[in-house]
């Protein structure tokens, strides 16, 4: 095989589905020939990556004042079946542990869809009084869900190997709403580390999270047109303290319910990251989650193989003080092999030493975001680097507003929406009303994805249906 051929992929633009799988498997992120469907193994170089991801989250998590726990991933039928609104949500998903060895269990025991019904059970036992609210936690465990829609890679699983779920407790509903706002607020910040553009909408009441009072959800759109669901934000009120008799003795001495959020990510944003900022040659990761900075690739010639390779030690040495990085030094390799190797794996700077370079103590930086090379001196190689990483972030920022916007669309004629929504989502002005909501979704045959609310409330717009005040911009879309 040639070296090219190893590491090609299908463009992108041609046939995303395709390349997206091709891309998981050649760039080392997942094996999906695993014998379980919808379950997949992650591999080293996949792994490192959503670490650095969920490294973010809880950085944020932790400066909110979130707190991580661990709680188990079964929860027997009888507690989970409390709420009814809650299991008829989940009830054709949920897997079941009915034998243990060759005995029937007397209970049914769920593997942990969500998991508000595991930790209720035991925070009931936790707060008593005004003084141990608020409570926020948070946990990054597996979710299991039977996914009956086909299943793909990181955006539709049986498996959530990376869910990072938040729960908060509160004395009143207002402070729960303040914490609706700080969670949507965290969101927000982790993907735009993330470089990934969003729109933020609200639920509509017919589509809520089960047992919620409201929700908000942060969508994206990935290069197929499909919306897709980057984290939830979803205020309980006190409907599951009532049904998990979670009470707090305020400071009258009175029982009341608490009041309750949640708030959730998943691999999914790593998808994102791979569909909006990958190119043909593969991924391009942002620098603050790529495992490697630096790549370092000696070019030997006959006559100067020895002083290559001694002067690329050198570099390295100089640039992993400063940055992570590796020296593929690699003799049963071709340089142009490895090459596409790392350009596939998304590493943002590839450092060249060939003849020319030991001649003059210099190095060939490459930017994997542009093909950019820029000759540097020896002396100042960690400090164009540090400008290099910083510059490749700011353009792939702009690269992926640009590409959102390209993917995005208004209108106010219900009869374009379709059209419309080749390779899109699309907003519309609209009024509030379930029934026009409705009207909108059979006309496409596509759903409402949620709402920006009260959008347009100040501006003169007609509702896309039934032509009376415009309240909100709604989007409606193909999702995954």
């Amino acid at each position: 095989m040639s070296e090219k051929k190893a590491y090609e992929l299908t463009k992108k633009e041609i046939d995303f589905s395709k390349w997206f799988d091709e891309l998981l498997f050649k760039a080392e992120i997942l094996d999906d020939r695993y014998p379980v469907k919808g379950m997949y193994v992650w591999l080293p170089y996949g792994y490192s990556i959503m670490e650095n991801i969920m490294n973010i989250m809880e950085r944020l998590m932790r400066e909110t004042g979130h707190k991580r726990v661990y709680f188990p991933s079964i929860v027997p039928e009888s507690v989970l079946s409390r709420e009814f609104n809650f299991i008829k949500g989940f009830q054709n998903t949920i897997y079941w542990i009915t034998r243990v060895g060759l005995t029937d269990l007397n209970e049914r025991l769920a593997l942990r869809p969500t998991s508000e019904a595991i930790m209720y059970e035991i925070l009931s036992k936790w707060i008593n009084s005004y003084a141990d609210l608020p409570l926020r936690i948070y946990q990054v465990v597996p979710v299991y869900r039977y996914e009956t829609k086909a299943t793909r890679p990181m955006l539709r699983v049986r498996e959530i190997a990376f869910f990072k779920e938040g729960h908060t407790f509160h004395a009143t509903f207002e402070e729960a709403e303040e914490q609706i706002k700080l969670g949507v607020e965290i969101y927000k910040k982790f993907y735009d580390e993330l470089l990934i553009p969003y729109i933020v909408v609200k639920t509509p009441p017919w589509d809520t999270f089960p047992g919620a009072r409201y929700n908000y959800d942060l969508i994206t759109v990935m290069p197929d047109g499909k919306a897709l669901e980057l984290g939830s934000v979803i205020n309980f009120g006190d409907l599951f303290a009532k049904t998990y008799n979670l009470q707090y003795v305020d400071k009258d001495g009175n029982k009341k319910y608490v009041n309750t959020t949640s708030f959730g990510i998943s691999e999914r944003s790593f998808a994102a990251v791979i569909g909006i900022l990958g190119d043909n040659k593969g991924l391009r990761l942002p620098p603050r989650i790529s495992p490697i900075k630096v790549v370092i690739v000696p070019i030997p010639t006959k006559e100067h193989g020895k002083e290559i390779e001694e002067y690329a030690k050198e570099i390295y040495r100089a640039v992993s003080s400063s940055f992570s990085s590796v020296l593929d030094d690699r003799e049963d390799e071709k340089p142009g092999y490895k090459f596409y190797k790392w350009e596939i794996k998304g590493v943002p700077v590839r450092i060249e030493v060939g003849e020319r370079e030991v001649k003059d103590r210099t190095a060939t930086l490459f930017r994997r975001d542009t093909g950019e090379r820029i000759l540097v001196r020896f002396e100042e190689l960690n400090a164009r680097i540090d400008e290099l990483l910083k510059s490749i972030e700011d353009n792939l920022r702009k690269e992926a507003l640009n590409y959102f916007r390209s993917r995005i669309a208004y209108t106010e004629d219900k009869r374009a929406i379709k059209d419309l929504l080749e390779g899109k989502i699309v907003s519309f002005p609209w009024c509030g009303k379930k029934e026009c909501a409705l009207d909108v979704e059979e006309a496409t045959g596509y759903s409402m994805l949620g709402y920006e609310e009260n959008k347009l409330e100040k501006e003169d717009k007609k509702c896309i249906s039934c032509g009376e005040k415009a309240v909100h911009l709604a989007w409606i879309g193909r999702s995954y």
